[in-house]
């Protein structure tokens, strides 16, 4: 990378960073609030990933979309993810499982997991760690698209 195209990047990022900066300390959030933001995080990563693909089909892209931000699209991709996760971001996770968030839905294994996925990213999020959960989405991305390629192939069986 040129000593321009890095100056640029390092610009970005921190004018994203600005813009997100916060006083918040993801500590002190209920595990429920950080899932709240992880939410919200994980479905605008995925719905600006999808916008080149959709070309301004909007039916087309929240379609591609809910095979990343539906309960059972995010169960997957904690699968995905769960081996590289750091033991702080193990315990993040295994408190939004157990969180009375992920309980509303009884013993749906999807929505717990789900609410697992959305507690780490909020608290990635939070904690200005943009690189580790951009890392960590595009691991989700490349193993969806794995399964968008399967569900195309069953659906013309």
């Amino acid at each position: 990378m040129s000593n321009g195209s890095s100056r640029i990047l390092k610009s970005s990022l921190s004018d994203f960073e600005n813009f997100f900066r916060t006083d918040i300390v993801p500590e002190e959030l209920s595990i429920d609030s950080l899932s709240f933001v992880g939410d919200a995080v994980y479905s605008l990563y995925f719905r600006i990933k999808t916008l080149r693909s959709a070309k301004r089909r909007t039916g087309y892209q929240h379609n591609l979309t809910l095979l990343y931000v539906e309960a059972k699209g995010q169960r997957k991709a904690l699968e995905v993810i769960e081996k590289f996760l750091s033991e702080e971001e193990r315990i993040i996770v295994r408190r939004g499982y157990n969180s009375r968030g992920a309980r509303k839905r009884g013993d749906d294994e999807n929505y717990k997991c789900a609410t697992a996925l959305e507690a780490l990213v909020g608290y990635l999020f939070l904690k200005g760690r943009y690189r580790r959960l951009e890392e960590l989405l595009e691991k989700v991305e490349n193993d969806v698209s794995s399964w968008k390629k399967c569900a195309e192939r069953d659906s013309k069986t």
